[in-house]
């Protein structure tokens, strides 16, 4: 059997540094292989440059390997690539290519690829699971993961994908759906898809919790303050979530959620993920429209 593999964006910086080190130890927990891929901007490419670069970038991985698993006692195989241009230019090929199973990058790094206000569709960024790693987060294995969803619009690929790394890890498992105001027949609808949905799930050690709280940031930070995850997860079908995320315009003094990785998976949902989304919202509007059309042919 082969073993996953993850591919790491790196760069040199801190951030990479710190991405490197979590992903060696999450690498470990899931049995994964690691490439490095390096990408040189606008800086010409030349055989003895490439040289140069792949020698820095393993002796970068060899040295914190060294300091990370003298703890867990195994190393993961590491390859290293280099690159000529921009890191978005290269990713939807080599995660294709390379038969790349997740995507683990500092959040700035892959993130500053987009232009300002820009959403994009997953598929058209990179066609595997993104998990983000915060510039000030340290490895400690899970014990709880929140995975953040709409218990009304849920999907049965995605949902098999967060139970398989729930049990990789042996964890516990909340289903975080975070909802505005409802009427009573509303919330009712809702408290019965959360039954429902437990009832589907064969995972043990599982709660569902449902929280009044119309802006995402403000429920996961909220229920971080609670509940101390150590990775969080959305699905959703474009960029827009990833960015507020990590945006630099959430005021809050000291935002917990800062310091817990994101796991973010795919999926044509039949919502929006935030109504503050125009990719999603201009998405369901026009599958609304196909579906209306297709009806009245």
């Amino acid at each position: 059997m082969n073993s996953l593999r993850i591919l790491l964006p790196f760069n040199f910086t801190d951030a990479c540094v710190t991405a490197l080190r979590y992903a060696y130890q999450f690498a470990d927990h899931i049995g994964a292989d690691i490439t490095l891929l390096h990408c040189t901007g606008a800086l010409q490419l030349t055989p003895t440059f490439e040289s140069q670069l792949v020698m820095r970038l393993r002796s970068f991985a060899e040295r914190h390997a060294r300091q990370v698993t003298a703890g867990i006692g195994t190393e993961p195989l590491i390859e290293c690539s280099i690159k000529e241009g921009d890191l978005r230019k290269h990713l939807t090929q080599l995660v294709d290519e390379w038969d790349i199973d997740m995507l683990v990058s500092p959040a700035d790094y892959l993130l500053a690829g987009l232009e300002q206000q820009e959403v994009v569709a997953l598929p058209e960024l990179v066609k595997c699971p993104i998990l983000l790693v915060p510039s000030n987060a340290v490895f400690q294995p899970l014990k709880e993961i929140v995975f953040s969803l709409d218990v009304t619009d849920t999907n049965e690929a995605v949902m098999k994908r967060v139970q398989k790394l729930a049990q990789k890890f042996n964890v516990h498992l909340t289903l975080l759906h975070l909802h505005s105001q409802l009427d009573g027949v509303s919330f009712c609808q809702v408290k019965k898809a959360a039954a429902t949905l437990k009832t589907e799930l064969p995972y043990p050690n599982l709660d569902i919790v449902c929280q009044e709280e119309d802006d995402l940031l403000e429920g996961l930070n909220s229920f971080s303050g609670r509940a101390t995850p150590d990775l969080f997860v959305l699905a959703t079908r474009d960029t827009h979530l990833l960015q507020e995320y990590f945006s630099s315009d959430y005021r809050k003094t000291s935002p917990g959620h800062l310091r817990t990785p994101l796991l973010n998976l795919y999926q044509a949902r039949k919502t929006p993920c935030s109504a503050s989304c125009r990719h999603c919202n201009h998405e369901v509007k026009e599958e609304d429209t196909a579906a209306k059309a297709g009806l009245a042919t």
